[in-house]
C-alpha cells in the first residue's frame, strides 16, 4: 500500500492515531488516492455505494488528515444548498463556500445577492479567495447524490472551467467531489466535464480477510463471543460490504444484550439474517439503488441472472456493456471480481435478495418496462402457467411491441403465436396474410421457411375459395368451423378500420363449457382486440420490410456495375450488406488524363439513416472529384464543409480516397480515419504497407484538414481497401476475425486472379463466422497491377457505367 507524500513526522503521527474509523482503516487505498491528487494538483471523484462511509472517510479526511499534512481545507454539503433554480443553487454555494472558509482561515469576502450568482460568479469567487488566502485550497463538495442530475452536470462543468482558468494562478484549488456509485459515468465517464481532469477513486468492496477480520472487531467492540461457526455464517452473508456487517453485528449486540448471554451461536445469526431479509432489506439503500441500476440497463439485469445461476461467471460470457472508462456490473456495488476475469455476487445475502426480488414475473415486467419486449415474453410465458395475473396483462402490450419491431414478417407472426399461446390458452394459431394484387392469403411462420425467414410460396388460399379462412376474409367476421371433443376451429380476421383485412388467423381452440359466459364473452371481446391490434403491427412490419427492400435496392443501384477496364490491371469488388440498406459504399471515378479515383467509406451508424448519409457522401465525393482531380485532400476538405454545414445528425465518416494513374501506379491518397488500406508485395521477405489515416473522419469538424499520401503500385504488388466489418466479424465465442487473419488468407491467396482473392477471403471471414449472423456491412475493393503489362500509354479517358448492382457478386474486366 503507498503512502503520504508527506514529512516523516507527520506520517508517523497519522499512523499512530488510533481512533480511526473502520470505513478508514479498511480503505487507506482510497485515502491514499485522494492525498496523492491533492498534491499533485488534480481533481479527484470519490464514488461508492450508498451508506458505506464516504461522508465519514471525508470528514476524518477534513477534521485530522489535512492538519496533519498543512492543508486549508473545506467541507461543502451539498443537502444544505437549494437547488429550485441554477441561479439559487450557484447562490447557495458560494455562501457556504464563503462561511466555511472563513471559520478555517478566519478571512472573508463580500459574497453576491442571489440575483447576481451564476457559474461564472462562482468560478470567479474561488480565484478571488486564492488569491486572498495565498496557499493552496482544498475543497471537499458532498454528496453528488443530493443534487438533480442537470445541476451535478452544472456543478461539474463549472469546477472544470475553474480549472482551466487556475492554470494561471500562482495558487490552486483541488477539488474532491463525492457521489453514488450510480453518478459513475457522469462524473469520472467518457463525455463526462472531469474527463482528464480528475482522478476517479472507488469506496469499494472489502476482501474476505478483511470482512472477517471487522466481524471480529465489531463483536469485540460490544464485548461479545461468536463461535467459529457464526463468524463463518456471518462472513458470508455480509462478506464485502461494511455497511452490512455493522447492522447485523449491531443486531448480534441486541440479541445479546435481551438475553444477557454474550455467546453467539450459528442459529442465532440465522435467525438475524433472515429477519434482515425479511424485513430490514427493503430499507436497505445499497440494494435499492443496485436495484434501479440494473431494471434500468437489461444487459446488466441479464448479467446478473447469469450470476444468480452459477457461483461465478466469466467476464467473455456476460453480455457487458461496453464502456472505455467504467465497468458498470462493478458499478451496481452488488458483485467482485474473482481470479480477475470472473465476476460473482458478493454475498449471500445479496444473492438471496435477488433471488426473491428477480422472479420470472418481475424480469418479464423489467424488460416489457424497458423495451425488451421480445425477451420479456419468455418470463411472462412461464409466469402465466403458474397463474400469474399480472403477467397476462404485461403479456400482451409486450407481444404487440414485439411484432412491431420484428425484422421480418415470419418473425412477427412467430411472436403473434406466442402471445396467442401464453395469454390464450391458443392450442394451434395459424397466421394467412393477404396477397390483395395475388388475390391469395399466404400461410406465415410455419415450418420449411427459408434462411432469412420468408414465408413459402406454395401455402396459398385463393381469396374466392370456400375454405373458412377465404370466408372470413370476405366477409370480415370471425367464423367458427369443425368442432371436436378437444379442439374447435375458428377464423378470425385481422382487421384495420377503413381497409380489408391484412389477413386471418384460424384458431383450434379448446372448448371454454366450464366457465360462465360472461368470462367467455370478456376473454373473446379481449382476443378480438388484440388481434386487431396485431394487425396494425404486422402492416407496419410488411410495409416497412417493402419500404427497406426498395431503399436497398435504390442504394445498391448507386455503386458500381463493373470495375473498370483499366489495361494490365484486375480490380474486383464486392458489398454486402448485413441489412436491406448499408453505411458502407465504395466507388470508381473516372478522372482527366486517364486518371482512376477510389473511394471507400463507412458511415458510423446503421439504418435507413446511414444509407442517406451513404448516398450524399457519394454526391459530394464525385462532385468535387471532379473539381479537384489532382488534389484529394482538397476534395475531403470541401466535402467535409458541406457535410458540417447542411447535415446535423452527429454521423460521421470513415473514408479512404485516391487518385490512381494506372500508367505509372501511383496512387495519391487521403485516409480519413478509416481502417489502413494495405499494399501487398509477393515476395516472401516483403512487408506489407499499411495506408494509415491521414486526418480523422468526415463530419467531426469544420476545421478538419487531410495530409495527402503517396505510394507506388508495382506490377505483382496488390492493394487491398476494406471495411471493419471484415475484420470484426466474430465466431461463437465473440472472437473477432481480426486484420493478421485476413492478410493471411490474402497472402495464401497471392498471385492469383484478383476475384480470386477475394474469394479466397470472403471464405475465411465466413468460415470464422461459423454461421454466425453478419452484424456489420462488408465491403472489399482489389487492385492488382499484372506482372505482364501492355506498352505504357496514357489511357483514354472512359466513363464509368452504372446501373443496378446485384448485392454478394463480383465482377472482373
Amino acid at each position: 500500500m503507498s503512502g503520504y507524500n508527506a514529512p516523516s513526522e507527520n506520517a508517523a503521527e497519522f499512523e499512530s492515531t488510533r481512533d480511526i474509523p473502520a470505513i478508514v482503516r479498511y480503505h487507506r487505498h482510497a485515502v491514499d488516492e485522494i492525498v496523492h491528487s491533492v498534491e499533485e494538483g488534480i481533481y479527484c471523484a470519490l464514488l461508492g455505494p450508498r451508506l458505506c462511509g464516504k461522508t465519514l472517510l471525508l470528514h476524518y479526511l477534513e477534521q485530522h488528515i489535512a492538519p496533519i499534512l498543512g492543508w486549508t481545507c473545506a467541507y461543502i454539503n451539498l443537502q444544505e444548498v437549494r437547488v429550485s433554480s441554477q441561479q439559487v443553487f450557484f447562490a447557495d454555494l458560494i455562501r457556504l463556500t464563503a462561511r466555511h472558509l472563513t471559520e478555517k482561515t478566519g478571512l472573508s469576502l463580500p459574497t453576491p445577492g442571489e440575483e447576481e450568482a451564476s457559474s461564472a460568479v462562482f468560478r470567479g469567487f474561488l480565484a478571488e479567495y486564492l488569491e486572498l488566502l495565498e496557499r493552496d485550497l482544498v475543497l471537499i463538495i458532498d454528496p453528488l447524490e443530493a443534487l438533480p442530475i442537470d445541476l451535478v452536470q452544472a456543478l461539474l462543468t463549472s469546477l472544470r472551467a475553474a480549472y482551466m482558468d487556475q492554470q494561471t494562478l500562482e495558487h490552486h484549488s483541488s477539488v474532491l467531489v463525492s457521489g453514488a456509485l450510480s453518478l459513475a459515468t457522469l462524473a469520472v465517464g467518457e463525455s463526462s466535464p472531469f474527463r482528464g481532469i480528475a482522478r476517479r477513486v472507488f469506496v469499494g468492496d472489502l476482501s474476505e480477510v478483511d470482512s472477517l477480520a471487522l466481524i471480529e472487531e465489531f463483536l469485540t467492540e460490544d464485548r461479545i463471543y461468536a463461535t467459529r461457526p457464526a463468524r463463518e455464517h456471518l462472513q458470508q452473508a455480509a462478506s464485502g460490504d461494511l455497511y452490512l456487517i455493522r447492522r447485523l453485528t449491531q443486531r448480534c449486540a441486541e440479541i445479546a444484550t435481551l438475553r444477557n448471554s454474550r455467546t453467539l451461536r450459528s442459529r442465532d445469526t440465522t435467525a438475524i439474517i433472515h429477519k434482515f431479509l425479511r424485513y430490514d432489506v427493503l430499507q436497505y439503500a445499497p440494494l435499492l439503488e443496485a436495484i434501479r441500476l440494473i431494471e434500468e440497463d437489461p444487459d446488466l439485469l441479464q448479467c446478473i441472472l447469469m450470476l444468480l445461476e452459477r457461483d461465478a461467471v466469466p467476464r467473455s460470457e456476460l453480455p457487458l456493456p461496453l464502456s472505455p472508462d467504467l465497468d458498470p456490473l462493478y458499478l451496481t456495488g452488488i458483485v467482485e471480481t474473482v481470479d480477475e476475469d470472473s465476476y460473482r455476487l458478493q454475498n449471500l445475502i445479496y444473492r438471496q435478495f435477488l433471488l426473491d426480488h428477480f422472479t420470472p414475473g418481475r424480469v418479464g415486467h423489467v424488460l416489457t418496462m424497458v423495451g425488451r419486449w421480445d425477451s420479456a415474453i419468455g418470463y411472462l410465458e412461464s409466469t402465466i402457467q403458474q397463474g400469474d395475473r399480472q403477467s397476462r396483462a404485461d403479456i400482451l402490450p409486450a407481444t404487440i411491441n414485439s411484432i412491431y419491431a420484428s425484422q421480418y414478417l415470419a418473425e412477427a407472426v412467430s411472436f403473434l403465436q406466442r402471445g396467442l399461446s401464453a395469454a390464450f390458452g391458443i392450442q394451434e394459431a395459424k397466421i394467412w396474410y393477404a396477397l390483395p394484387q395475388e388475390n391469395m392469403l399466404r400461410l406465415i411462420g410455419q415450418p420449411g421457411l427459408d434462411e432469412v425467414g420468408e414465408f413459402w410460396n406454395d401455402l396459398d388460399i385463393p381469396t374466392t375459395a370456400d375454405r373458412i379462412e377465404a370466408r372470413a376474409y370476405r366477409q370480415e367476421i370471425p367464423l367458427r368451423g369443425q368442432e371436436g371433443e378437444r379442439s374447435m376451429l375458428r377464423a378470425i380476421p385481422l382487421k384495420i378500420p377503413g381497409r380489408k383485412p391484412v389477413g386471418v388467423v384460424t384458431l383450434s381452440d379448446e372448448p371454454q363449457s366450464e366457465i360462465l359466459f360472461t368470462e367467455q364473452r370478456e376473454r373473446e371481446l379481449q382476443l378480438i382486440g388484440f388481434l386487431n391490434q396485431a394487425a396494425r403491427a404486422l402492416l407496419a412490419v410488411t410495409v416497412r420490410r417493402q419500404e427497406l427492400v426498395l431503399a436497398g435496392r435504390v442504394q445498391a443501384s448507386l455503386l458500381p456495375y463493373a470495375p473498370p477496364d483499366l489495361p494490365g490491371w484486375q480490380v474486383a469488388a464486392t458489398w454486402r450488406p448485413a441489412r436491406e440498406t448499408a453505411g458502407d459504399y465504395y466507388d470508381f471515378i473516372s478522372l482527366p488524363d486517364g486518371r482512376l479515383g477510389i473511394v471507400i467509406a463507412d458511415v458510423v451508424d446503421k439504418g435507413m439513416g446511414a444509407a442517406l448519409m451513404m448516398a450524399l457522401i457519394r454526391t459530394l465525393i464525385r462532385t468535387y472529384a471532379t473539381d479537384y482531380p489532382d488534389q484529394p485532400q482538397r476534395v475531403l476538405q470541401m466535402a467535409n464543409q458541406r457535410l458540417m454545414t447542411d447535415v446535423d445528425v452527429g454521423m460521421f465518416v470513415t473514408l479512404f480516397y485516391g487518385t490512381l494513374d494506372p500508367v505509372s501506379g501511383r496512387l495519391s491518397y487521403c485516409n480519413a480515419g478509416h481502417p489502413p488500406p494495405y499494399l501487398i508485395s509477393p515476395a516472401l521477405d516483403s512487408v506489407d504497407t499499411s495506408l494509415i489515416a491521414t486526418g480523422i473522419p468526415l463530419g467531426i469538424s469544420e476545421e478538419s484538414h487531410w495530409e495527402p499520401g503517396e505510394v507506388s503500385i508495382e506490377p505483382g504488388e496488390l492493394l487491398f481497401l476494406y471495411t471493419d466489418g471484415v475484420t470484426d466479424a466474430m465466431d461463437q465465442h465473440g472472437e473477432q476475425l481480426g486484420i493478421e487473419r485476413v492478410l493471411e488468407a490474402i497472402h495464401q491467396a497471392h498471385g492469383r486472379a484478383a476475384e480470386q482473392i477475394q474469394d479466397n477471403l470472403l471464405a475465411r471471414v465466413y468460415a470464422h463466422a461459423l454461421g454466425q449472423p453478419q452484424v456489420d456491412d462488408i465491403t472489399l475493393v482489389f487492385l492488382a497491377q499484372e506482372l505482364e503489362r501492355p506498352e505504357k500509354k496514357k489511357a483514354k479517358e472512359k466513363p464509368l457505367e452504372v446501373s443496378q448492382f446485384r448485392a454478394g457478386r463480383t465482377r472482373i474486366l
